[in-house]
């Protein structure tokens, strides 16, 4: 296993807005993309839709496959149509909870398109903006709605083969994982999906997902079907989903347009490391801690609010139920950072169920607004500043369905979101990211230590005894560092450095997720990791021993001849554990036995152990105990006349008379191998119950017609003694007999 997981891409100290040109290495344009469809609950008025679409500036062909299924489907794509292509509900949509299925798809595609998906349960409506594969992170923070009474929810879909993903979830799961505790899951296959489903009412918001081979993945998050903000005000729910943008392209500083109806939106914002503080339109309002989300209420009459924060976050934007007055429902959006701005964008207006009325919003760096272009029709004279943020501009356009191209002659940068309404029903996205990589992982920047020992020299981890106290500790030429342990055990620790012991033997992987700003401001972060080999420091053996064979006894160079008990050595293993050897010997003699067993002349011949006896005899057998000591039994056997046995005519004159065997053999088959009684004719009942010797109570059957098969509740009986009692009435009598005795049980 690679002990330290580093990647190193391109260092960024900081990416502002101004009026010169920006290079975007990548955008959410791209060939290569992965995708699935969350647990949708909404489906009052019809079954689901599943469809994606995709726009792009040449003609161009692309293919969606689910990889482990099989199935395909090829469409073209042109830039001035409706790009929709439906998606089969068993191919792509995803309803369990922490298991893995193959429901994932994958879209390639000849040339550069944008890809959205909506998710269409009638009447609700969810639009989301696909990431291209070269977009796609290994790390990621979850953002949901607080759920009432159905499931906040993230799904998980491997872009390749053996996948392995920890997930640390704040509430409980669906599926048996409790908040706060880690635990992995490995997606052998491309394309394979795990969604995980929080229990309502709850909130996954600040759940860390964070791929543990370095290997790419795409998260989707949302609810099932929430309320917003509450069943109490606003009693109609929807279901919302939004791809997650990985934290290595979250930003600072967002712009985020009201939702143009005549209700209040809700906007949350989430950390992603300590000491974070948000600013909204210029005015302190939250200090969160890592993944910690800050939720507060948008007005119907505010213009654009302008969030600023000290370290990297991630906003999104919901609109609120209907409530009877109004238009729209819940739908989610996410924010795109004004660092993300990109310069061209084509996107289609696509007719939807319900939906009346659809406008896009547009923000820019002031520099932008004269270049900046909707259909070829410049916009300069629809901005608006920012109120709290001048340096900022934004519009809102009302637009017809087709196809509409976006773009900034200038190539300055904008952000922009579509949005539609109608009676019940609404929706929200972002029409694209630049995925520049604003919070970096960070080449030879930090390093973990176990015991003062760096892990980069132990490539094949540690060992350790259980219950040692063991240390751990990120070093890093950061001017501020924040450091969350997960242990591997369980339980995670936020202090560096950290010391901690493990309770029992196994292998554990243990990571710090490192945050860090360096001396110019810029912000880090890393996944360190090393294998701790923990060792048992106490271990017992027991040894049972036969004194023929094996004594003297030899233990680290004491010769024992008899019984010893809790003889105690203190030794030390290989890896300097202390160790406890316990020795119990037990010394078993030879052991002789003589059993006198009678049997009547009509079971004859007599089965036991595989010899059959015609007539009176005497057998003798050498065995082995279970413990191995050779011992000796003698079979005394004789025979008696006794009454016919009940499927034999009886004859004519027949007296009173019980008889009962006196041993049986229940591991061997044949007419021994149950315990029986023999009634005479004149016998009308008779009730048997057999107890063990000391009393405690085995069976009871019928003695006419039933019989002992040597076990008490399914489980066999021990060879030995055991007492039997008859109560039995005559034919005639009123009143009970008794007859009691004892039978011999063989093995």
């Amino acid at each position: 296993m690679k002990t330290i997981r580093r990647t190193t891409i391109l260092f960024l100290v900081s990416i502002l807005l101004s009026g010169s040109q920006l290079s975007v290495a990548q955008t959410s344009v791209g060939t290569d993309f992965w995708l699935t469809f969350m647990d949708n609950v909404d489906t009052t008025m019809g079954s689901q839709a599943l469809s994606i679409f995709a726009t792009s500036d040449r003609p161009c062909s692309a293919t969606v496959t689910n990889p482990n299924t099989g199935w395909s489907q090829t469409f073209a794509i042109s830039p001035t149509t409706d790009n929709r292509v439906y998606i089969p509900l068993s191919q792509a949509f995803t309803t369990t909870s922490n298991i893995v299925t193959n429901t994932g798809l994958h879209v390639t595609a000849t040339d550069t398109i944008s890809l959205y998906s909506i998710t269409q349960g009638y009447p609700n409506l969810d639009y989301t903006c696909l990431l291209p594969t070269q977009m796609l992170g290994t790390d990621y923070i979850v953002q949901t709605f607080p759920a009432e009474r159905y499931s906040t929810e993230f799904s998980i879909v491997a872009a390749e083969d053996n996948v392995s993903v920890s997930i640390t979830p704040t509430a409980g799961t669906i599926g048996g994982h409790d908040a706060y505790q880690p635990y992995t899951v490995t997606l052998p296959h491309a394309g394979q999906v795990c969604q995980v489903c929080g229990v309502p009412p709850g909130d996954l918001s600040g759940t860390r997902i964070t791929v543990l081979n370095n290997k790419k993945i795409a998260v989707f998050n949302g609810d099932a079907c929430v309320y917003i903000p509450d069943y109490l005000h606003g009693p109609s729910c929807d279901h919302v989903v939004e791809q997650a943008i990985p934290i290595n392209c979250w930003g600072e500083r967002f712009v985020v347009p009201p939702s143009n109806l005549t209700k209040n939106d809700y906007v949350r914002i989430t950390a992603m490391a300590d000491n974070c503080t948000v600013f909204v339109n210029g005015d302190f309002v939250a200090t969160l801690s890592r993944a910690e989300t800050h939720q507060y209420i948008m007005h119907s009459t505010t213009s654009a609010d302008y969030i600023e924060t000290s370290q990297p976050a991630m906003v999104y934007h919901y609109i609120a139920s209907y409530n009877g007055v109004g238009i729209g429902d819940p739908a989610m959006t996410t924010i795109t950072p004004l660092e993300q701005s990109f310069t061209t964008i084509r996107f289609p207006v696509l007719s939807s169920v319900n939906i009346t009325s659809h406008w896009i919003n547009v923000i820019c760096d002031t520099a932008a607004v004269s270049t900046i272009h909707l259909d070829g029709i410049p916009m300069a004279p629809y901005f608006t500043p920012v109120p709290s943020a001048p340096g900022y501009a934004w519009l809102r356009r009302s637009l017809a369905q087709g196809s509409h191209l976006l773009y900034d002659s200038g190539q300055v940068g904008f952000v922009a979101f579509l949005f539609g309404s109608g009676n019940r029903v609404s929706y929200g996205y972002s029409l694209g990211f630049a995925g520049r990589q604003v919070y970096s992982h960070s080449a030879d920047s930090a390093d973990l230590y176990v015991n003062s020992i760096s892990a980069s020299s132990f490539l094949n981890g540690f060992d350790v005894c259980v219950h040692d106290a063991v240390r751990f500790e990120v070093v890093a030429d950061y001017d501020s560092l924040s450091v969350q342990w997960v242990f591997g055990d369980g339980t995670t620790a936020i202090p560096n450095p950290a010391t901690h012991s493990f309770d029992s033997a196994g292998d554990y992987e243990v990571c710090a997720y490192v945050n860090g700003v360096d001396g110019e401001g810029a912000w880090h972060y890393d996944t360190l990791c090393t294998t701790i080999h923990v060792h048992p420091d106490y271990f017992s053996v027991v040894y049972d021993t036969c004194v023929e064979n094996s004594l003297p006894y030899m233990d680290y160079g004491r010769i024992l001849y008899s019984d010893v008990e809790n003889d105690t050595l203190k030794l030390q293993s290989v890896y300097g554990c202390d160790s406890v050897n316990v020795l119990s010997l037990k010394v078993w003699y030879n052991e002789n036995h003589t059993y006198d067993t009678t049997v009547c002349d009509t079971l004859l011949p007599f089965a036991w152990r595989g010899v059959l006896f015609p007539y009176d005899s005497i057998a003798t057998y050498l065995l082995q105990n279970v413990h191995g000591a050779d011992s000796i039994i003698v079979l005394n056997f004789h025979t008696m006349h006794c009454p016919r046995t009940p499927e034999e005519p009886m004859p004519s004159v027949d007296t009173f008379a019980i008889w009962v065997p006196n041993v049986f053999t229940p591991d061997i088959a044949g007419e021994n191998c149950r315990f029986r009684i023999f009634c005479s004719g004149d016998i009308a009942e008779a009730k048997v119950a057999v107890y063990h010797r000391w009393g405690v109570f085995v069976v009871d059957f019928d003695g006419l017609t039933q019989s002992w098969d040597g076990t008490m509740d399914g489980t066999p009986c021990e060879q030995g003694t055991y007492v039997y009692r008859i109560k039995y009435r005559k034919k005639g009598d009123v009143g009970e007999n008794v007859l009691a005795g004892t039978v011999t049980l063989l093995r």
